[in-house]
């Protein structure tokens, strides 16, 4: 049986984002159990004092920030999907943390939130992870790709965070499959498709396998339908909806090897970094505004940046683990 000194610590962990799978269990569990009220009391006493010390808002303000702190607690126990600290990341924009801290464990108290346990899964360099959920949806993750799941999805909706590139082979079923990212978020009732969208990159993607799918972003909605893809510009804002004329070019990735078609040599870079896990830097005072098409088989490093030095001039120099892209001579 855990202490009170191990419970408190558990509960302050959560609250400060530092909780592993194991501690949210044991924080949902005892923040219910009426024998730890004392315990929750007087950290909801020390929290409030804190919150004393910064500027007060006003009986006017208060009001506010509780109906706002109400609306999205209750869209966090509609949608079965966000953790107490996710739900801290909105209310946090419009409302005292402190104040949200306090108001938010009163209500776990006193009210029956889902309990929903996500797993994180993050692929290293040159990795390539497959998964299936516990709708039976299979997924393949590319390399350096961040994914957060339930691991039972709710009756209402199968959401799932992505940061990274994974292809989706979508159980069919009424509940909608929503893929969100930094991005945009994508819809679907079961189909199959693919989502590159890494937080660093200057291009995203969506390409339809089987099915169609549903985009939403900042200002648009698309929706695809099979050998069709959506294109993203994040520095641009340009969006791009196209054909896919070869299904091989689409889903290289999973092949192991590289197709560019107009991609920025930034992008390439980072793709290249993620893939063998070195570090590619640009010569300080040069423009690399470069679009690279073509394929390759990636055999290994050096060959890629062959490639690449042929078909766009860009030369590099290798050390260690480290590559340096120039266009001039030194």
């Amino acid at each position: 049986m855990r202490s009170k000194k191990e419970k408190e610590k558990i509960i302050w962990r959560f609250l400060e984002n530092l909780y592993t799978k194991q501690d949210a269990e044991w924080f949902l569990r005892d923040i219910r159990d009426r024998r730890n009220d004392t315990l929750i009391d007087n950290i909801i006493w020390e929290l409030e004092e804190e919150s004393r010390l910064q500027k007060n808002p006003g009986p006017v303000r208060y009001e506010q920030y509780k109906q706002e702190a109400r609306q999205l607690l209750k869209r966090f126990e509609e949608k079965r999907r966000r953790r107490f600290r996710q739900a801290s990341v909105y209310i946090a924009t419009m409302a005292s943390v402190l104040f949200l801290v306090v108001y938010v464990l009163h209500y776990i108290k006193t009210t029956q939130i889902s309990s929903a346990l996500y797993t994180e899964i993050v692929t290293s360099y040159g990795e390539k992870r497959r998964l299936t959920f516990s709708d039976s949806t299979r997924v393949m993750l590319n390399s350096r790709t961040n994914i957060v799941y339930p691991e039972i999805f709710g009756k209402n909706e199968r959401r799932i965070r992505l940061s990274g590139e994974a292809y989706f082979d979508v159980n069919k079923d009424k509940t909608p499959f929503i893929v969100e990212t930094g991005r945009f978020d994508v819809q679907v009732l079961g189909t199959a498709f693919n989502v590159k969208a890494y937080d660093e990159d200057e291009i995203v993607s969506v390409t339809v396998n089987e099915g169609h799918v549903e985009v939403s972003m900042p200002g648009a909605s698309l929706s695809l339908k099979r050998k069709e893809k959506v294109i993203l510009n994040t520095r641009t804002g340009e969006i791009i909806k196209e054909v896919i004329r070869n299904d091989r070019h689409s889903f290289a990735w999973m092949e192991g090897w590289l197709y560019f078609d107009r991609t920025p040599i930034r992008d390439i870079a980072r793709e290249l970094e993620r893939i063998y896990g070195c570090r590619i830097v640009f010569k300080e005072g040069e423009e690399f505004n470069n679009l690279i098409s073509g394929e390759h088989d990636n055999q290994n490093l050096e060959s890629v940046l062959e490639s690449i030095k042929y078909t766009s001039g860009i030369k590099y120099m290798k050390k260690d683990n480290e590559v340096l892209l120039y266009k001039y001579e030194f």
